[in-house]
């Protein structure tokens, strides 16, 4: 079995270097059945995370890494339409972002600090970044995370794929048990909900998706019929989701959970619910962020023979498509405007 030496540590390390950074400056249902008396009103929604969170910046602005719509004659990006999941949250409360910004607003309230390959130890130089453009975060500041996918795809392709047994699994699984539990305690710092202050900022956070789920799984296990892939990285998914859940303070007054893990597994399950015809495959033909769909046809762009963005799942093989990226930010939005934040 190969062995993974000082993986463990990194979740000590990294809780110290998260507690660090915060003392400069500092789905379910959101718990005990509790909902907001005087609506939160954010001053500006501050974004970490891995690709599923990033609107590239200039000087190509406003791609996602899902699918692009074009604007009504097909000339140019609307980084406004088919929106991704912090969008729809960032528009209720009529926020801007320097990297989708139409009219030109100088002032922009959302702030992107999420960036493609980030894993959970990465979100300490997002925030310090964050901290530093932004001064010290109080309750009036909303933060999204999403973060995760990354760190099951880099071990199961560094360590699982060059030893694909039950042990390594287990290792593994020891490891990202580690990272969900940091990033938990991560969370609860950030909030301050570790010590329940109200006056901390307010957080989003969403699991991360079933990775066994997605197209690129689908195909490694057609690749590797003897490593037990699907249920190894179902294994990954749900050690990391499950250690970040229980170690979050989710009582509803700090940090407001949505379950991208349950939105995928039912919309699988069950597409035609979800206005679904295609749950196992990638709708874009070309790499992330590039994908593009026109604007008035959702089977036209840069898509595969016979793709619908609108009633495929997926993107690409590991990122989910607009139409998922749209019922995710809608659960945030809902969690934002009901949590007793």
């Amino acid at each position: 079995m190969m062995m993974i030496n000082n993986m463990g540590g990194w979740a000590r390390r990294a809780a110290a270097g998260m507690a660090a950074v915060l003392a400069l400056g500092l789905l379910s249902a959101c718990g005990g059945g509790t909902e907001q008396i005087t609506p939160f009103e954010p001053r500006r929604l501050l974004v970490l995370g891995d690709e599923m969170s990033v609107l590239t910046p200039a000087p190509l602005p406003g791609r996602k890494y899902s699918t692009n719509a074009l604007n009504s004659d097909d000339t140019a990006l609307d980084c406004v339409a088919r929106q991704i999941w912090h969008q729809v949250v960032a528009y209720q409360f009529n926020f801007s972002y320097a990297e989708c910004n139409p009219k030109g607003v100088t002032d922009n309230a959302a702030r992107i600090y999420a960036a493609p390959g980030a894993k959970t130890e990465d979100l300490i130089a997002q925030l310090e970044r964050a901290l530093v453009e932004n001064g010290p975060f109080s309750n009036t500041d909303l933060f999204t995370v999403l973060v995760g996918a990354n760190d099951v795809l880099d071990l199961y392709e560094r360590v699982y794929l060059a030893d694909p047994t039950a042990d390594t699994a287990s290792a593994i699984n020891a490891v990202l048990q580690e990272r969900g539990v940091a990033l938990g305690r991560f969370i609860n710092k950030l909030t301050r909900a570790d010590v329940g202050d109200v006056n901390g900022p307010k957080l989003i956070v969403s699991t991360i998706p079933l990775m066994n789920l997605t197209p690129y799984a689908i195909k490694e296990a057609a690749l590797r019929p003897t490593a037990n892939v699907r249920s190894v990285l179902l294994g990954f998914s749900n050690t990391f989701n499950t250690a970040m859940r229980v170690t979050i303070v989710n009582d509803g007054r700090f940090i407001g959970l949505v379950e991208l893990d349950g939105i995928l597994n039912a919309a699988v399950t069950n597409p035609g619910n979800y206005g679904l015809v295609n749950v196992t495959q990638a709708v874009c033909a070309v790499e992330m962020p590039d994908c593009t769909v026109s604007g008035t046809d959702p089977t036209q762009g840069t898509l595969v023979p016979n793709g619908n963005a609108n009633t495929w799942l997926w993107a690409s093989d590991l990122w989910i498509g607009s139409t998922a990226q749209l019922r995710l930010g809608n659960f945030a939005r809902g969690r934002a405007l009901g949590n007793p934040f």
